[in-house]
């Protein structure tokens, strides 16, 4: 029998997570440097999972709601999975709806946040802000990061969610 590491890998795969986070009825943005215009653009929170920070995808979750907008969060559902093949790069984002931990988290205390990766990518965060639906919709789709983002938002205003619980963590093939 093949064990998983027999098979070739033809491209590269990425796990990405997305969090949205709700409170009243209204969902955070976050207002992102974009680098490849330069231009800053609202975007949800989201990152790259990374097997050695992250025990699993929930973790990735709780750090990059801590790392992009310094917020403690509890994951309440999964709201949808996005698929995207392109330039020979296979990219699964997981996106999570949560709500603050912390009740007294405030987005007017907000400080700018800047962290230079690993990998060289800069992120520059200058805004966190939460949106009620009806100004989500407002917001043109130039002035959101990416169809991903789009997308999310979409999802989380049609209330699309999943059991938390449908991610199954495994720990052997």
């Amino acid at each position: 029998m093949n064990k998983i590491e027999d098979f070739p890998m033809e491209n590269k795969t990425i796990l990405k997570v997305g969090v949205l986070i709700e409170r009243r009825g209204q969902l955070l943005l976050i207002k992102e440097l974009n680098w490849r215009n330069k231009k800053y653009l609202w975007n949800i929170i989201k990152g790259t999972f990374d097997s050695v920070k992250d025990k699993d995808l929930l973790d990735t979750a709780l750090r990059e709601a801590k790392e992009e907008a310094n917020a403690r969060v509890k994951i309440k559902n999964l709201s949808n999975i996005l698929y995207l093949k392109k330039h020979g790069t296979t990219l699964v984002q997981f996106n999570f709806v949560a709500t603050l931990a912390d009740l007294h988290w405030n987005p007017e205390k907000f400080a700018r946040i800047q962290n230079k990766h690993d990998d060289g990518h800069k992120e520059d965060i200058i805004e966190v802000k939460f949106f009620s639906p009806r100004d989500l919709i407002k917001i043109p789709k130039k002035e959101l990061m990416g169809e991903r983002t789009y997308v999310s938002i979409k999802s989380w205003l049609q209330k699309e969610s999943l059991s938390k619980d449908s991610l199954k963590i495994l720990k052997d093939y």
